[in-house]
């Protein structure tokens, strides 16, 4: 991302995002991950713990790359409709 694009994604982060966390759909949906992940961590013992951690990180980097690449994805859109109309 360019240094343009990293600002209007943080700012989106950090200013728009924030309704989510009040989203009901999205707070039960964090609440059953929680719940389950504790679940789980209880089965395990401390090796496991730590290779969960790992997995449950590397999930969430994923995710967080595949955000970006959608973020950068749906701007290269705005920007091509922008054309169009112009």
């Amino acid at each position: 991302m360019d240094d343009l694009t990293q600002c209007l994604y943080d700012f989106l982060l950090e200013c728009r995002m924030g309704s989510l966390r009040e989203n009901k759909e999205y707070r039960a949906c964090l609440s059953a991950v929680e719940l389950q992940e504790e679940q789980v961590k209880s089965f395990l013992n401390g090796e496991q713990r730590k290779e969960l951690e790992l997995l449950l990180d590397r999930v969430a980097e994923r995710d967080s790359i595949e955000q970006t690449h959608l973020f950068q994805a749906v701007l290269e859109l705005v920007r091509e409709l922008g054309a169009l109309v112009r």
